[in-house]
């Protein structure tokens, strides 16, 4: 997808025979942009692609250039989508994206001044994934290689472009290329969906200690318990409503970008998309891996076993913290986002999700009895002291003397990063919030309203230091409602959450997990497996008793 649909957003219709060969699979794409020196920095990657007497030709000029991480391409694939240096003319163009052939169609052998390999063994489901890297050695091919949307390659060799500015022909490409983060937000939401799923089911049916006179109890009865697995339920069904409008939205993006809209509305569409997706991927993709581990650790010994799959499906989770860039490199480049829009005073977005720099929210004086409009207006205050304080920073740095990129790493810690955080969260709050007003049957809605809550409440805990430090409130009233109010509403889920992880869990021969089929039946199934490992000898045994028998003998 990541490759057919670079050709739709970045090519032209020279282009879309490869795409439709590719959606055929009559051939097969890859995506290779990472290089073994740059990942997140794609802006400084070092393959190079230069126009010559008519033709492109690509080099890697150093090892740290080979391109990794290709999925598909250590066997599969016979056409990638490069991204490289364009040079033109002895001058440099920046970083363009191309189509090229990489293997021959009829013996599948790699072409002249192409090497490619595979990256080796990887945990988890991963592992089944074919990653490859790749090293150019004068490979050369037709300009038509060059994706073109918005610039071309003329037959007297000059380079041309039809962007207004580059912070906009980089803005275009960045928006397009979104979609591997924006895909990812649905894998941090099934890594908490399974966490849930698992721990859940079997802490319903474990049963341990008890009050002295009574039965021993459910372990999801106690508190802390709860704690552990509620708010990885109330995550998963969040972030999953979120993803789905932030799905459709960015759907609408690419069909007008495929349309050929280039209005300054798409331009900073383009940038929302980037700015909203730096973030919204790294929050659910933390959640996810952090999820599964707790659920293991939720679940006791029997976590540890394979058969539970929660190791498993941990470092499966694990990994796409860092795909399609560093978690903490995209939130950066979110916060670089929302600086920028305000700079600029630019305070609304074609999706809205900046109107809050509108505002000017208050301080809190009392807590309302809509609990959901107490989590919003505190993010909305939290956003504009983290925006403000990001800028005051920076203002600071720059006025000492520092250049813009030390002092965006020097304001990061306790300005920048917390922004882009809470515009995540908020967001993701306030979009599933719209979700759940539109269901018709009451019951239900009430049910996703106190998920959506839960899910707030449990986000917004970490701020409380920056909702005091900064002045948004002073007495303990606040914070001790928020707390307060996030245990009973796990308590009130408690007899509902088996009903919700039953309506969202995968089916059973999905998640393969001895401790979270749908039927309860733990025990019976953990027996089953363990029966089946049933031992009355092993190849060793006769070693053994032999070792056994030399130290016998010695007393």
């Amino acid at each position: 997808q990541l490759f057919t649909t670079s050709l739709t957003s970045m090519g032209t219709k020279k282009h879309a025979r490869i795409a439709e060969r590719a959606r055929r699979n009559e051939i097969i794409g890859c995506f290779s942009m990472t290089e073994l020196s740059h990942g997140s920095d794609t802006e400084h990657i070092q393959t190079t692609a230069t126009y010559e007497k008519g033709e492109l030709v690509f080099n890697t000029p150093h090892v740290g250039a080979m391109k990794v991480w290709c999925g598909n391409l250590a066997l599969s694939a016979n056409y990638a989508v490069v991204f490289a240096q364009l040079h033109v003319g002895g001058k440099r163009e920046g970083v363009h994206g191309f189509v090229i052939q990489v293997r021959d169609e009829k013996t599948h052998r790699t072409l002249p001044g192409i090497r490619i390999g595979d990256m080796g063994e990887k945990p988890g489901a991963w592992n089944a994934v074919e990653n490859g890297w790749m090293v150019f050695e004068n490979y050369r091919c037709s300009p038509d290689a060059l994706l073109n949307k918005g610039c071309e390659l003329t037959e007297d060799g000059r380079y041309v472009h039809s962007y207004k500015s580059d912070r906009d022909k980089k803005s275009t490409s960045l928006g397009a290329l979104s979609m591997g983060r924006v895909a990812l937000i649905e894998s941090g939401v099934i890594a908490c969906r399974n966490a849930a799923t698992i721990g859940i089911r079997y802490s319903a049916v474990r049963q341990q200690f008890g009050p002295p006179t009574g039965e021993e109890l459910p372990i999801l009865s106690y508190p802390l318990q709860r704690r552990r697995l509620l708010p990885t339920l109330a995550a998963s069904i969040t972030m999953g409503l979120f993803q789905e409008k932030f799905f459709d939205l960015f759907t609408q993006f690419i069909v007008r970008m495929l349309g050929g809209d280039k209005s300054d509305e798409m331009v900073e569409m383009s940038k929302e998309v980037h700015g909203l997706s730096s973030c919204c991927k790294p929050r659910p993709t933390w959640l996810g891996a952090a999820a599964l581990a707790e659920a293991r650790a939720a679940c006791g010994g029997h976590g540890f076993l394979y058969t539970s799959r929660l190791n498993e499906l941990r470092d499966t989770a694990d990994p796409v913290q860092t795909f399609e860039g560093e978690n903490n490199i995209l939130v950066q480049q979110a916060s670089n986002y929302l600086i920028s829009q305000k700079t600029l005073g630019l305070l609304t977005s074609p999706f809205g999700s900046t109107d809050f720099m509108q505002t000017r929210p208050s301080k809190f004086s009392e807590w309302r009895d809509n609990s959901l409009e107490n989590v919003i207006c505190a993010y909305e205050w939290l956003l504009h002291y983290t925006l403000q304080k990001t800028e005051s920073a920076l203002m600071e740095k720059r006025l000492a003397g520092v250049d813009t990129f030390t002092a965006r790493n020097e304001t990061q810690i306790d300005a920048a990063h917390p922004l882009a955080i809470a515009y995540a969260e908020s967001t993701m709050i306030k979009w599933a919030a719209e979700r759940v007003e539109e269901i018709e049957d009451a019951n239900c809605k009430d049910v996703l309203r106190r998920v959506v809550l839960l899910f707030g409440l449990s986000q917004l805990q970490p701020h409380l230091a920056h909702l005091y430090i900064g002045g948004y409130c002073s007495n303990s009233e606040f914070g001790t409602r928020v707390k307060e109010e996030q245990i009973k509403l796990e308590e009130s889920l408690s007899s509902e959450c088996v009903a919700l992880v039953d309506a969202i869990a995968p089916p059973d021969f999905a998640i393969a997990s001895v401790l979270g089929a749908s039927d309860g039946r733990v025990y019976e199934r953990l027996v089953a497996d363990l029966q089946s490992r049933e031992i009355d000898r092993c190849s060793f045994t006769d070693d053994l008793m032999e070792i056994m028998k030399k130290n016998k003998a010695k007393m």
